[in-house]
């Protein structure tokens, strides 16, 4: 699939499950009007299409919740979520971070989280509670 596709983004990255952490990558694409993302490691590829980037990768992170994996990027972390325009008018590649205090701040969702922050990493469902509560809470 990705042949036929523009690169948007090619990078190395660290999927963290319990039992440690190994090297993987990460590609995105774009076609006419869809998006892929596809997460790789030595063993394992797992790819998806969607409307947006984002959606794409919460595609690709429910098959790798399956294996216990969270890839440690920005966009799959519970504190991190697009607005509506942003997958509108941009594909999904940036989203807001919540912090628990002052306004969000946007975030492209392949940027890498450092190994001190893995502890922001979740499941798709996890941050999408996450996210509704921090919104409701009145951040940003």
């Amino acid at each position: 699939m990705f042949r036929e596709m523009e690169i948007l983004h090619d990078s190395e990255i660290v999927l963290v499950s319990e039992d440690g952490c190994l090297l993987g990558r990460v590609e995105a694409g774009f076609s006419a009007a869809s998006y892929a993302v596809r997460i790789s490691d030595r063993d394992e590829v797992v790819e998806h299409v969607a409307w947006n980037l984002f959606e794409a990768l919460a595609k690709v992170r429910t098959d790798l919740q399956q294996a216990g994996l969270k890839p440690a990027v920005e966009g799959a972390c519970r504190d991190v979520y697009p607005s509506r325009m942003a997958l509108e008018m941009g594909g999904g590649r940036k989203a807001y971070r919540w912090p628990v205090t002052d306004r969000p701040v946007t975030v492209g969702i392949f940027d890498p989280v450092p190994s001190s922050e893995y502890g922001r990493l979740a499941y798709v469902e996890e941050q999408r509670v996450s996210v509704d509560r921090l919104r409701s809470e009145g951040s940003g």
